[in-house]
C-alpha cells in the first residue's frame, strides 16, 4: 500500500478527448473532410498518451520500483507503435485527408496535454 495518492493524470485525456470534439465541431465550419482530418489528427496523439498515461501509473511505491520502470517502459513503446500506426491507418484508409488540419490538431494536443498535466499536478 502506498501512502502518495495517484495525480488526477487520467482526467486529462477525457478533457482532450473533449477539446478534440470541441476542435472537429468547429472544423465543420471549413468541410467535412477536414473535421475528419482534426478529429484523426488529435485522436493520433490523444489516444496513445492514454496507453501512457495507462501504464506509467498502474504501480505506485518503492516497493514496486521495478514494476514501474518496466511498465512505463511498455507504456513509451506501445505509445510510439500506437502513435506510427494511427498515422499510417490515417493515411492508408481515409483517402483525402487534409495534412494540415492533421498536423494542426496533432501538434495542438500536445500542448493541451502539457498544460493540463502541470494543473493536475499543482
Amino acid at each position: 500500500m502506498t501512502t502518495i495518492p495517484r495525480p488526477p493524470v487520467f482526467k486529462v485525456s477525457l478533457i482532450q478527448l473533449l477539446v478534440l470534439l470541441a476542435l472537429t465541431v468547429g472544423a465543420f465550419w471549413f468541410s467535412l473532410n477536414v473535421a475528419l482530418s482534426v478529429f484523426f489528427g488529435g485522436l493520433c496523439q490523444v489516444l496513445p498518451q492514454a496507453w501512457f498515461t495507462f501504464q506509467a501509473f498502474k504501480y505506485a511505491g518503492a516497493n514496486q520500483a521495478d514494476k514501474v520502470l518496466s511498465s512505463m517502459y511498455r507504456g513509451e513503446a506501445g505509445k510510439v507503435l500506437l502513435t506510427a500506426s494511427g498515422c499510417i491507418a490515417t493515411f492508408v484508409l481515409f483517402d483525402s485527408v487534409n495534412i494540415f488540419g492533421f498536423s494542426v490538431a496533432f501538434v495542438a494536443m500536445i500542448p493541451l496535454q502539457l498544460a493540463l498535466i502541470a494543473k493536475a499536478l499543482k
